[in-house]
Order: C-alpha cells, then structure tokens, then sequence
C-alpha cells in the first residue's frame, strides 16, 4: 500500500552508530532522494525525523534533506517544526518530571561519571538524557544505581534503556510512537499510512505506529523480530534499499 509519510530514526539508519565519519558520497544520494520526495518529485513518500537525538541536531539535517513536517526529538519529549523554529514538548511530559529528570541528571554528574570516566553525557536535551559510552557493557553496571538515586529521592519514574552505544533516560509515559500519533494528527494520516525505520528496541514505539516498518543489517535482534523488511545493508546503505521498496513509494 503506497504511504504518505515516512519516519526514520537517524542513528544506525542515516549514519553509523558508532561516532565515526559519513560516508559522503552515499549520504548524498540519500540527500538528493530526500529533497526529491519531500517537494512531492519523484517515486518515494515525504520523509521526516525521529530520533533520540536533541532539537539542533535534527534541525541540521531537516535542512539538509528538505524535511518539512515536525520532526520528533529526544525519544518523543520534544517535537520541532523547521517552518517557524518551533519546540514543543512531547505528549506525556510534564514540569514535575522534567524537574526529575534534571536531578538524575545531577546524580550522574557528580556520583556516576567520576566513577565511571568512559561515560560521556550528551548535551543539548530538554526532557530526556543520553550517556555515551564505548563500552556499553558499563550500562548494566549503572543502571541500579540510577534506579536507587530515582526511589531514593521519591522522583517520577524513568525508563532506561540502552541502545549500541547510548544509555537513553526517558520519561514514564513519553516515548516515540505517542509523539508520532500525535504528528500523524497534525499531518492528518492515518497509522496505516506511514512508514517507519528503526534500529534498536528504543524504536519499537515507532514501529507499533506504523503500517510498514523496515530495519537494516545493523539493527539489533530485538526490533528485527518486528520488522516487516530486514535489509541485507547495514546503516545508509540499508537505507537507500529499503527507500527503493515499492512500500514506500508515495501515494498519489
């Protein structure tokens, strides 16, 4: 069934997840497709964004590759629309959570990363917090304890989750697919009508709240098991074949 949207996560889908330089020449192709289909020309469905990363790093590639419909930042917490420079929470997110969210933040910085030097906090979020680290065997390691700093100090519950190479904190009640129901609203299709692409668990929202879902090679088991395409290519290459599918070819 031809789309009329097409959502993707960005890390492990339009670049490496590892922080490794782009492969240039692909991402061009990616970019010149993209354009093409977000100003109606061409075969493929309008593309935009979701992803865990925060508004300024969306933003940058929404102008590179022609996005024009809200893009969904930070897990769901926050939503930014290019046209008139616009952030706004996410559904679920509220200041009570947020003020919880900014003293787990104040745990990690003085307790956690002191004793864990590997770690590196990703700066830039609003409502949502990701650490960085190479060796992400460590998040078993201090997941508990940011659980105990949480019932510790009776702040709203948090959702940690890994992902290659990140730690994502989210707050209770907010993630992706509630964010996109709420931007299908806006751009007023259905959930039949979109498509999604993802490449870790954290994107299973994503999947849930859309007809179509693909995933490339790098993606891990857990959100592969879900997929109704696997590419064969891992990360833009696996892009650019799953763009090639005729489900997510736009609709007339």
């Amino acid at each position: 069934m031809p789309v009329k949207w097409i959502i993707t996560d960005i890390d492990g889908c339009l670049s490496p997840e590892e922080s490794a330089p782009w492969n240039l020449d692909l991402f061009a192709r990616l970019a010149h497709i993209a354009n093409e289909a977000n100003e109606g020309r061409g075969p493929i469905a309008p593309i935009t964004l979701c992803t865990g990363r925060p508004q300024p790093y969306a933003e940058v590639l929404m102008k590179i590759l022609g996005v024009r419909a809200p893009a969904v930042c930070e897990n769901g917490a926050v939503l930014y629309s290019l046209h008139d420079n616009r952030s706004v929470y996410g559904p679920g997110v509220t200041e009570a959570k947020v003020r919880g969210l900014r003293a787990v933040r104040a745990y990690i910085e003085s307790e956690l990363m002191p004793a864990y030097p590997e770690l590196v906090y990703q700066f830039g979020k609003e409502a949502n917090m990701s650490i960085y680290c190479e060796r992400p065997a460590v998040f078993a390691e201090i997941t508990p304890r940011i659980e105990a700093c949480i019932a510790a100090q009776g702040l709203p519950r948090l959702l940690i989750s890994p992902t290659h190479y990140y730690l994502n904190i989210n707050l209770e009640g907010v993630d992706k697919g509630k964010a996109i129901e709420a931007l299908q609203r806006q751009l007023g299709v259905r959930k039949e009508e979109t498509a999604g692409v993802g490449d870790t668990e954290g994107d299973l929202p994503l999947r849930n709240a859309v007809g179509f879902f693909a995933c490339p090679a790098n993606a891990k088991p857990g959100i592969k098991h879900y997929a109704d395409y696997v590419s064969p290519y891992p990360d833009i290459e696996g892009m650019l074949d799953i763009l090639a599918r005729p489900e997510f070819r736009r609709a007339d």
